[in-house]
Parts: structure tokens; sequence; C-alpha cells
């Protein structure tokens, strides 16, 4: 013979794990359809970056600017595209890079400079560290609609308590309540 508490208990630990299921179920779908989405807006923004040649205008300077393990320089470069039409800009080149030298770097449809495009790994990445953190948060989530909810349980199975032994102590113990 259960207490009615015991069986709230029971249905409450029951709907925290089907919430934390279908989080979790919730959390790998959007994972998915965000990596789907990232994947497709980086081939479409890929279509229109170009990586091309550039030449630089002067040498660089020993740089004082690290980048991936190497010191860099912002220098002077210009380059072709579309075809025929030239620009200039500043581009990282590593230090001691000599003048007239050759530096590929990123352009979009009008030959301004552009950032490198995504890779597939970069994507994945963020997708699942997106999913990771859906994860999490709704595993504490849970835990917390677990624990307040016990919490209330609990306070409610000690005030019954009370109560009852208000009803039983007398009789168990021989002594008035009264004081």
């Amino acid at each position: 013979m259960r207490r009615s508490v015991d069986r709230t208990r029971t249905r409450l630990s029951l709907a925290v794990t089907l919430l934390a299921l279908v989080a979790t179920v919730l959390s790998v779908v959007v994972t998915a359809a965000l990596y789907r989405a990232d994947l497709r807006s980086a081939r479409d923004l890929a279509a229109h970056r170009h990586q091309v040649t550039a030449t630089t205008l002067v040498a660089a300077p020993a740089g004082n600017v690290w980048l991936e393990g190497t010191p860099q320089a912002r220098i002077p470069a210009s380059w072709q595209y579309p075809a025929g039409r030239t620009h200039t800009g500043q581009l990282p080149v590593p230090a001691g890079t000599a003048r007239g030298a050759a530096v590929a770097t990123w352009v979009d449809d009008s030959g301004a400079l552009a950032s490198l495009p995504r890779s597939g790994t970069d994507l994945a990445t963020s997708a699942a560290l997106t999913g990771l953190a859906m994860a999490s948060g709704s595993a504490v989530l849970c835990g917390t609609v677990l624990g307040l909810g016990r919490r209330r349980i609990d306070q409610r199975l000690a005030v019954a308590w009370e109560q009852e032994w208000e009803q039983v102590e007398p009789r168990w113990s021989g002594r008035s309540r009264s004081a």
C-alpha cells in the first residue's frame, strides 16, 4: 500500500524523465537543422568568395602582431578582381614579406576584401556546441524542476506528518498535548 505522496513523487520523476528525453531529442533535431542551415549559408557565401593573388606594394617590417603562431604585419597590396579591375588594401602578411611578393587573399564579387569561407569542421563544431549547450540547459532545467517538485512534496509530507503526530502522540506517550 503506497501513500499518495509516493505516487505523486513517482509521477513527478516520470514526467521529468519524459521532459529530459524530449529535450534531448529536440537538442539533436535542432543541432542537425542548425548544421544544415549553416552549411547551406556557407555554400551560398562561398559561391561569392574568390581567392585571388595580391601583390605587396611595400616590404613588411618585423611584425608585432601574432596570428596563428607567426608574426604578422599589415601592409598595402593590390589585386585584380573582377578581371581588369585593380583594388588596393591593407593585407596581413608574414613579417619580413618582400615588396612585390604574391600573397593569397579572399575577395567578394565586387573585389573587396572578404573573410575566408567557413570550413565544414568549423560549421560542425559550432552546431555541436550549440546542441551541447541546449542539452546542458535542458538538463539543468529538468534537475531544477525535479528538485523543486520533490522539495514541495517533502514540505507537504512534513506538514501531514506533523498533523498526524498531533493526533497520535498523546495516545502513544500518555501525555497531554495541552502545554
